[in-house]
């Protein structure tokens, strides 16, 4: 079996913590003959150090299936935003008094204001903040907004501007945009035919708006936590408690592995 990892409230706890047990059950997972793989948000330098004490050496998804990574950091696929596409998604944004927005390449963020208070979780991690320079055509991996009353507004103008890009709406103003093709559910589609694995031997987990693609996809799919998106919860085959709680440990536990063999 393959199994399928979203990190931030699934592997991952709401204070960012993982789990003692975690590394030890998904070593099991791997020693059972079993495959593990990670399909994150994160771009690749917030999610190595997870990577890293999970013992995921790929291949493996970061920028959530825009951009697929094989051991030793080689890229096996890359779905990005075109130039073309970035204009015409930050379209009026750049003037707009209150609405951020970044670029994100690689690990760098370009961003409107590389001083605005919505960019101080990256400058904590030590990203490169650089700023955006609208008279350059820029290639991205994802584009973020950082808004809150024109959220919707700004969902609008995306829809209609790149219509067949992915988007993923978050409660704290944050809107990402991804290419077309660089979602979850492609991006484990991708992962699993390099393993050689079928749709049905597939058994993903996540929590959020962006899992909906990967859990849908999936032979199998579980939904985590008690915040959960509908949606996810909707296109999942059940639903277990939250990392905190050990939810998607006690599953993996009760149905492919003895307690004895995670430690």
């Amino acid at each position: 079996m393959l199994f399928a990892f979203d990190l931030d409230k699934t592997l991952v706890t709401n204070d960012y913590r993982l789990p003692e047990r975690t590394p030890g059950v998904l070593r099991a997972l791997r020693d059972a003959g079993h495959a593990v793989t990670v399909l994150t948000g994160r771009p690749l330098g917030s999610a190595r150090r997870f990577l890293d004490a999970l013992g995921v050496v790929g291949p493996y998804s970061v920028n959530h299936g825009a951009q697929v990574m094989d051991a030793g950091g080689r890229e096996l696929r890359r779905t990005r935003l075109l130039a073309a596409d970035v204009r015409a998604v930050l379209g009026p944004w750049a003037a707009h008094p209150t609405v951020e927005f970044s670029c994100v390449v690689d690990d760098q963020l370009f961003v409107k204001d590389p001083a605005d208070q919505r960019w101080h979780w990256a400058h904590t991690e030590s990203r490169v903040v650089s700023r955006f320079d609208p008279t350059v055509d820029t290639d991205a991996d994802k584009v973020v907004f950082a808004a809150e009353t024109t959220t919707v507004e700004i969902v609008e103008h995306v829809a209609a501007h790149a219509p067949h890009a992915e988007r993923y709406l978050w409660g704290d103003g944050f809107l990402e945009v991804v290419a077309a093709g660089g979602d979850k559910g492609a991006g484990l589609a991708f992962i699993a035919a390099r393993l050689g694995f079928e749709q049905h031997q597939v058994v993903a987990f996540g929590d959020g708006l962006n899992d909906v693609s990967m859990v849908r996809w999936a032979g199998h799919g579980v939904a985590v936590g008690p915040e959960a998106h509908a949606d996810t919860i909707a296109a999942s085959n059940e639903r277990v408690a939250s990392p905190e709680e050990g939810g998607v440990l006690e599953w993996l536990e009760r149905h492919y592995l003895s307690p004895s063999s995670a430690r």
